[in-house]
């Protein structure tokens, strides 16, 4: 049999992607087997095996995917107009996601809490996010498009945890009017970033689990 070229292999290693993301999505990780893949893929177990050698490899590459995606998204944002580019990025990345995909999210999600390897995985891919989120934001503060005085780290936090959020809602509850909420949520982020630092607040109102805890 000849060998496949490079442009093959990847079409082939995509295909197989599509297909374990549609059962993990229909089934769920845990359900799905790797017949299942095969079938819904219509590749033999040794073409697959070829590509990936378990569901957490799968994983991996899903979530590789999504990151790469991602990234070259991000790569196009506007400091100079960060409001609506951030804007048209979480509409892109958010609101008009297909519901399969959320689905994966949320498989990938929870399987990361009990699977040390899927929690490795994503917490790569965070890392990865975090250091282009990161980077886009100390150009705007060199720029001074945003609050010099916020941590940077800060601001990451909550735009993750935003977007999360939002993630869980369209997964969890289909029946929310996500572009609504975004559309909310837009000036709660523009806030944050404005360059004029807000009024304080007391500092005994978000305190984390840790402080708490001490």
């Amino acid at each position: 049999m000849p060998k496949l070229s490079d442009e093959k292999q990847q079409e082939r290693r995509q295909h197989i992607l599509d297909a374990a993301g549609a059962c993990f999505a229909r089934k769920g990780f845990h359900q799905t087997t790797m017949s299942d893949i095969c079938r819904e893929a219509g590749v033999s177990a040794g073409a697959l095996y070829l590509y990936f050698k378990s569901k957490e490899t799968l994983i991996e590459g899903l979530v590789a995917r999504d990151r790469d995606e991602f990234l070259e998204l991000f790569a196009e944002v506007d400091t100079s107009d960060l409001m609506n580019s951030l804007g048209a990025l979480m509409d892109t990345c958010v609101v008009h996601q297909p519901p399969e995909k959320i689905a994966i999210f949320l498989e990938i999600g929870v399987e990361s809490r009990r699977n040390p390897a899927v929690a490795e995985t994503m917490m790569r891919c965070d890392a990865t996010i975090r250091a282009s989120i990161t980077d886009l934001l100390e150009r705007a503060k060199a720029a001074g498009t945003i609050n010099p005085d916020r941590p940077i780290s800060e601001i990451v936090d909550v735009m993750e945890v935003i977007a999360d959020g939002l993630f869980w809602s369209l997964g969890c509850r289909p029946n929310v009017d996500v572009a609504s909420v975004a559309r909310s949520i837009l000036p709660v982020i523009a806030q944050m970033l404005r360059p004029t630092a807000p009024a304080p607040f007391a500092p005994s109102l978000f305190q984390s689990h840790k402080e708490t805890s001490s």
